[in-house]
């Protein structure tokens, strides 16, 4: 197995080791004769090895590696080691090189060495410390998941010993023992650095050599390409050696010196582009990285030349950075040509993201337009919405219906919708209260690619797509204040942006909100902006609960009778005379959506043609309910009875404000709410 490692072996350096445990009166006599002959043994093989792995061709250097490898862990009698290969910003090991005794298990070729072996790692990789365990089970306590770990893995003892990059470890030498515990002598450590530090510094040699070789055929092709300048960077002095027309591409004078300085060449690019070439040269530098960069040349006239940059770093002798070779092309064509392609196809993406949008929506609310949604009523009070909704619907003036839950709010809004001259496109409908806080903004105004964490493309909003329709806003009490203040401002102006993008959108939507809360409270409250109140109640529609207007409910029981019975492949033709007073006895704390519930549970359990409520519990009828009065009610009786007791005084001591804890504002507030007459004696 063989892996990439860019490490120069004089860069390699010692940190401190840990000591090495203590072995015990038993182990030091079982080891201490037999070990330190193959120690001794050991320290005259290691030049040996050094040699062969100097002379090593790059075909043959794994293979002199492996064996390296089995020569020193049979010597010793240790059933498993190799080389690995650290990446440390992720946590990762790579196996590059092992050998394992017969019937040894093998340890993956990619390990995340952070999470298996935590203790392990910080001390290694992030200390830099040598860990050597004469037994796996005298790890310390803060270490059980490496001891865990250890042990599944077969493990008696362990040795890991960083190869030192200055700061970093870019690599660690890794031997374990399999049948018993192994006390690490300090020369036994020191032998098997050494021996790592000679292994790295060939593969890096290796890999400087193809390193070389592909950058030269780079180059030559390069160098065939029409119109390419051929560069290199010199990073200790910054001298550029180039070529002819590198000076053309860069608009210098034919007669500008040979030598051109990293300095002339960040001089000529675009003050824009001038730090983000900067920061991808400095990058470039780094053993493994490539530059690709493309930037402008301010040229005479409006448009810039552009250039496109390609290299690669070339180390020395010491692994360090030395050259920065590369090819220069001018892409200003290419780019010209992107910029109009780009021009041509931005509507069609636009259209295109509206489309999709539009698609979504319609899916999603599938059916909104049947017959069944029609809202039904014979009532004086259903009658009387009806009238309203075709006095407004062809106006286009913003309509706020406010009603309890299960009243059929949405219902009306269609209705207008249907009616109005917008109904030639899709209502877009947004519930407010289904939405979280943080996507409610984006729903409602769109966002670009990127505009926060998890934007991965850009959508166009629930604004967006009702241009030239109208937009319901469905529970908008329960829109977040800093939202209701944007929606403000499209109200005022019709135009918004999207997040993450400071153009300016104009709209034409027609608004229509609906709330099961009393708004003027909301707002008394402080929870809900006065001056959107005052923006949205321009038309107001209250819907009456269902219990106020009891000569719909038989109408509703045979349209939902006719709904399930088309669905379930049922027939109900009769209803029994009590149980519809039943129906229309019960107060329906649900309203219409708890009756639509009732007859579909209804139609469920029913057998014949007659529908069965008899398992139905529909609560205490209404003849036999106490009488309660309206909480608005109680309120005005018990505003005039204080009135009457303060003889009309509201403001001042002994006023009914005073009397009854509150601000005469807010009393004044409370009886216009209640349509109470004000031209009472203030104080």
């Amino acid at each position: 197995m063989t892996m990439r490692a860019d490490i120069p072996v004089n860069k390699i350096g010692h940190l401190e080791e840990l000591p090495a445990l203590k072995p015990s009166a038993g182990q030091m006599a079982a080891t201490c004769g037999v070990a330190e002959i193959r120690f001794n043994q050991l320290g005259e093989l290691i030049p040996a090895i050094s040699a062969r792995i100097l002379q090593a061709t790059s075909e043959t250097l794994d293979e002199t590696i492996l064996r390296a490898l089995q020569e020193v862990l049979t010597s010793l009698g240790l059933g498993r080691g190799g080389l690995l290969e650290v990446d440390q910003d992720r946590g990762l090991a790579r196996v590059s090189h092992a050998w394992y005794d017969l019937g040894v298990a093998e340890v993956p070729r990619e390990i995340n060495l952070a999470q298996m072996l935590p203790w392990t790692y910080h001390q290694v990789v992030v200390l830099g410390k040598t860990v050597a365990k004469t037994s796996v089970e005298s790890m310390p306590p803060d270490a059980e998941a490496d001891r865990r770990a250890f042990v599944q893995l077969g493990a008696k003892s362990t040795l890991a010993i960083p190869l030192n990059l200055g700061e970093r470890v870019p690599h660690i030498i890794v031997v374990h023992s399999m049948r018993e515990s192994f006390v690490w002598p300090k020369p036994f450590i020191q032998y098997l650095r050494l021996l790592g530090e000679v292994f790295v510094g060939a593969l890096a040699r290796r890999d400087m050599l193809r390193d070389l070789e592909t950058y030269r055929m780079r180059l030559e092709v390069a160098a065939a390409s029409a119109g390419a300048g051929l560069w290199e960077l010199d990073l200790q002095s910054g001298d550029v050696w180039h070529t002819d027309n590198i000076l053309e591409l860069l608009d210098l004078a034919p007669d500008h010196p040979t030598t051109l300085t990293l300095a002339d060449f960040l001089e000529k690019i675009h003050p824009e582009d001038r730090p983000r070439v900067a920061k991808a040269l400095r990058k470039a530098q780094n053993p493994g990285a490539v530059l690709q960069v493309e930037y402008r040349i301010p040229a005479q006239g409006d448009t810039p030349r552009w250039l496109m940059t390609q290299g690669r770093v070339q180390l020395n002798g010491n692994g360090e950075p030395r050259r920065l070779t590369g090819v220069t092309l001018d892409i200003t064509r290419h780019k010209q040509m992107e910029a109009k392609l780009q021009q041509q196809v931005q509507e069609i993406d636009r259209l295109r993201d509206l489309l999709e949008q539009e698609n979504r929506v319609l899916r999603s609310e599938a059916g909104v337009n049947e017959p069944k949604h029609r809202a039904l009523g014979i009532s004086t009070a259903m009658q009387k919405i009806k009238a309203q909704v075709e006095q407004v619907a062809g106006i286009g003036s913003t309509v706020l219906i406010q009603g309890e839950t299960g009243t059929g709010k949405e219902l009306i809004a269609q209705s207008i919708h249907q009616l109005g001259n917008r109904s030639k496109r899709l209502m877009i409908t947004v519930n407010c209260a289904a939405l979280p806080s943080a996507l409610i903004e984006s729903e409602l105004f769109g966002r670009e690619k990127g505009a926060f964490t998890g934007a991965l493309s850009r959508q166009a909003g629930r604004f967006e797509l009702a241009h030239g329709s109208t937009l319901f806003l469905d529970e908008i009490a329960e829109m977040p204040l800093e939202t209701q203040a944007k929606l403000l401002r499209v109200l005022q102006d019709g135009s918004f942006e999207r997040l993450g993008s400071p153009k300016n959108i104009k709209v034409d939507v027609r608004i229509i909100a609906a709330t099961n809360r009393n708004l003027a409270d909301e707002v008394e409250q402080g929870r809900f902006r006065r001056d959107l109140f005052y923006r949205l109640n321009v038309f107001p529609i209250h819907v009456p609960p269902l219990r106020d207007r009891t000569d719909d409910i038989p109408l509703l029981v045979w349209k939902f009778i006719g709904e399930f019975g088309q669905t379930m492949g049922r027939k109900v033709s009769r209803i029994g005379d009590k149980d519809m007073e039943r129906l229309t006895a019960y107060t329906w704390p649900g309203n219409v959506r708890e009756l639509r519930n009732v007859i579909e549970r209804a139609m469920i359990t029913s057998t014949g043609n007659v529908l069965d409520l008899s398992g139905l519990d529909l609560g205490i009828p209404r003849a036999q309910r106490t009488q309660v009065l309206p909480l608005a009610e109680i309120e005005r009786q018990h505003i005039e009875n204080t009135l009457r007791q303060t003889g009309g005084k509201i403001k001042g001591m002994d006023g009914a404000a005073e009397l009854l804890g509150l601000h005469p504002s807010t009393l004044y507030s409370r009886m216009r709410k209640l349509g109470m007459r004000l031209n009472i004696r203030k104080g």
